[in-house]
């Protein structure tokens, strides 16, 4: 296989597929990025990471002098393609399956694995679809993903639980503790309903490259997988199989006390208000509470651990 890039699109691709492709894994082919020449279409090469759990797959131009299938570590392609400057970047693979890579004057010479020993990905393609703009996704997953476990025993603390119905994608995230709530109505009211639980792993690497836009991404659900597609690229994760907890219990119906703060100087006085919460302890952090206490029209923010107080 013999390629030439444009190194600027190339970097782009590769920087998400990297987050994507473990580190350090047995396996050296799911450690790697797998590059296909041609890719779906002629004059492209299809570049896919898959760590067993989620992947990515993206297509990017290219100038395919032979053609070719061949895996190559994601964080070593990334490390180099980064370093080299602007313009060509050639991939030469011999028969060998050492990756000859150069770009101008630099030359770098790495081992490669042939792509039959690539994971069989799943099939990308869902049977329900739903349709929104970017920057309303990015919105539900912020207001409902920072209150999600990372590796709790309970499986589906690790992940956003969507709920579909009535025409409203709602998300749900709850680590025991946290719970978060957030909903959206879609513009087509008759999508069809579902209830499925995303990992917040994959969500974490798709709101790298979500905008605060109006582009749209794609929801596809299959029965044991979720495919994203935003612009070029393609997400795709295996589904927490897990009944979720009837969180519609958990939301109060109606409350004994409501107040009105001004959302800026209540978070500003709640983030000077959380530097003495933590202290380091015999090796241990230990975290104090932040207590409100509401007066009348004033609210009181104090907090009282080992290393100090605050009150404002």
């Amino acid at each position: 296989m013999k390629v030439i890039f444009d190194r600027d699109i190339l970097l782009a691709a590769l920087s998400p597929a990297a987050s994507i492709a473990p580190s350090r894994n047995t396996v050296a082919s799911i450690e790697g990025i797998l590059f296909e020449c041609p890719g779906d279409e002629a004059g492209d090469c299809r570049i896919t990471a898959y760590d067993m759990e989620k992947g990515l797959r993206t297509s990017v131009p290219a100038k395919i002098m032979s053609e070719g299938s061949f895996v190559i570590n994601g964080q070593k392609i990334l490390q180099i393609v980064r370093s080299m400057p602007q313009g060509e970047i050639t991939i030469d693979i011999d028969e060998r399956n050492r990756a000859k890579i150069t770009c101008g004057a630099s030359f770098f010479e790495i081992s490669s694995v042939g792509g039959e020993n690539f994971p069989v990905l799943p099939l990308l393609s869902g049977d329900r679809n739903y349709t929104l703009c970017q920057y309303v996704f990015r919105s539900l997953i912020s207001k409902s993903a920072f209150s999600i476990a990372q590796n709790a025993q309970k499986a589906i603390f690790n992940g956003v639980f969507f709920n579909i119905e009535s025409g409203k994608m709602k998300c749900i995230g709850c680590d025991g503790n946290r719970f978060a709530f957030s909903e959206y109505e879609l513009e087509d009211s008759s999508a069809p309903d579902a209830q499925f639980i995303v990992p917040g792993k994959i969500l974490s690497e798709i709101m790298k490259i979500v905008h605060d836009s109006e582009d749209e991404i794609t929801v596809s659900l299959a029965r044991k997988h979720v495919i994203f597609k935003i612009g070029e690229f393609t997400y795709f994760s295996r589904l927490i199989d897990s009944e979720y907890m009837n969180y519609k219990r958990v939301i109060p119906e109606q409350f004994e006390k409501t107040a009105y703060v001004n959302t800026a100087a209540f978070t500003a006085a709640a983030e000077r208000a959380s530097i003495v919460t933590e202290d380091k302890l015999g090796g241990s952090t230990s975290k104090t509470y932040i207590k409100l206490e509401f007066d009348e029209d004033i609210l009181k923010i104090s907090s009282v651990s080992a290393g100090g107080s605050v009150y404002e």
